[in-house]
């Protein structure tokens, strides 16, 4: 374990400070994505006009690329918006 954070410690420690900023925006992001994901498939707000579905599904793919978010995605999320018909 010790060896492991060695290695990652330049990196993380080495980086520019907007891409830890960038980082955390993005989890927080994905947070807030996931809590209306939830909201959406308890309550199933009325998709006509504000085309809520086909939003959630855009910001998913928009976040897709911070691993953190992928991997919520993958293991909850898109089940979820299968079984609750959150499609886009």
């Amino acid at each position: 374990m010790a060896q492991k954070v060695k290695r990652e410690a330049p990196k993380v420690i080495g980086a520019p400070p907007y891409v830890a900023v960038d980082l955390h925006i993005a989890r927080a992001a994905g947070v807030l994505l996931c809590i209306v994901t939830e909201l959406q498939g308890h309550f199933r707000f009325d998709d006509n006009g504000a085309r809520i579905n086909e939003r959630i599904h855009a910001v998913w793919n928009a976040l897709m690329p911070v691993f953190e978010i992928k991997e919520l995605y993958d293991e909850r999320y898109s089940q979820l918006m299968k079984d609750k018909r959150i499609a886009p």
